[in-house]
């Protein structure tokens, strides 16, 4: 089994690390769940030290693989550090807390911090996607179709940057819950499940998720455009303890697993529903604060 073999030492680790990083760069939608996972996966079972090494040496193999094919540095190295950097973070994070609710908060963090700089450092980001997404059709696209693909990048281009953050958020998770499924299929059957019925996101986020969304509404542009990518960014993390929630709950109620089909089906086809989840999930986490305070024998 490949997760057994990759744990048996360094040597294997290593290997497995660079062979999948390789298909990554060959497959890059799919980068967080190939190499992605089997990080996660080394970092939760071995430990920071031992990833970090293996990191190091996986680092300088492939260094020199891309330099034998021509490929710039830089370009090989932002690429490994888009996608190896965020999930070692959140797999330390996760082996030290068993909490997947901070593994949330702590990927959204990062794609908030990396929203901030960018309105920070370029100012109307906005217009940048539009003016660069429509340089890059006009290289690629048919001289025909290209109105029409800069009629979809002009109506859309306030959310480009949210839907690029939303998607790396999601990536990064992904990546990391899925080495945490991996590790209890080997180690800990059922764990997986446990932890992530009991996902909390921790409660000090909700004032912040309320003040942003007061300043979204009253600051005037163009630093309106950041404090609501910045909320839509919160909404979907509570979108993930949403789905938390159903999950545990038709799981509590015995219901069939057809709701869950129809939950992500009415997400993909239905996006709006994500906003009703979300709800949902900031719900569930003001519920669980609430039931957690009003223990019984808890000092007042």
């Amino acid at each position: 089994m490949i997760g057994n073999y990759l744990l048996r030492g360094n040597f294997q680790a290593i290997t497995a690390i660079t062979l999948s990083s390789l298909l990554s760069f060959l497959l890059q939608p799919f980068a967080f769940l190939i190499s992605g996972s089997v990080i996660g996966l080394i970092t939760l079972r071995k430990g920071v030290n031992s990833a970090l090494q293996t990191l190091v040496v996986s680092f300088l193999i492939l260094q020199a693989f891309f330099m034998i094919l021509s490929i710039p540095f830089y370009v090989s190295t932002i690429f490994l550090l888009i996608v190896w950097s965020p999930v070692f973070f959140l797999s330390s994070i996760l082996r030290l807390t068993e909490n997947q609710g901070v593994v949330i908060l702590s990927s959204g963090s990062i794609t908030i911090a990396l929203t901030i700089i960018s309105y920070l450092l370029i100012g109307d980001v906005s217009a940048w996607w539009e003016q660069y997404l429509t340089k890059v059709f006009e290289a690629t696209v048919p001289s025909p179709q290209i109105d029409v693909y800069k009629a979809m990048i002009a109506s859309n281009s306030n959310l480009i940057q949210f839907m690029i953050f939303a998607g790396y958020t999601l990536n990064m998770t992904i990546g990391v819950l899925f080495a945490r499924w991996w590790q209890s299929r080997l180690f800990n059957p059922g764990g997986f499940q446990k932890e992530f019925y009991a996902l909390n996101i921790p409660v000090i986020i909700l004032p912040v998720f309320i003040i942003i969304g007061i300043l979204a509404s009253i600051i005037n542009q163009p630093w309106q455009l950041m404090y609501r990518d910045i909320l839509l960014l919160l909404i979907f993390m509570y979108l993930i303890q949403g789905i938390s929630f159903v999950h545990r709950t038709v799981y509590k109620l015995k219901l069939s697993v057809s709701w869950l089909v129809f939950l992500y089906g009415l997400l993909i086809f239905l996006p709006q529903m994500g906003l009703i989840i979300a709800c949902l999930g900031i719900v569930d986490v003001f519920s669980n604060w609430k039931n957690k305070n009003n223990q019984p024998g808890k000092e007042s």
